[in-house]
């Protein structure tokens, strides 16, 4: 039994997996899932930003 994909896309079989394990937790395991995900994304986020303000410093300094 294959989920919908989004967007047309093909499922990727990985993806599928770990759909069928989240469907198979009850509601409080899938909300710290969620919350685990969001909090990665928002990491990942602060990291790129980081990033860039480190360049931007680098390049501050360089014309100093």
């Amino acid at each position: 039994a294959h989920a919908p994909s989004t967007g047309g896309e093909p499922v990727n079989p990985r993806e599928q997996a770990i759909l069928e394990l989240y469907r198979a937790l009850d509601e409080d395991a899938q909300r710290e899932i969620q919350s685990a995900a969001e909090e990665k994304k928002r990491l990942k986020s602060l990291e790129q930003r980081l990033q860039e303000l480190e360049a931007v410093v680098a390049d501050i300094k360089r014309l100093a």
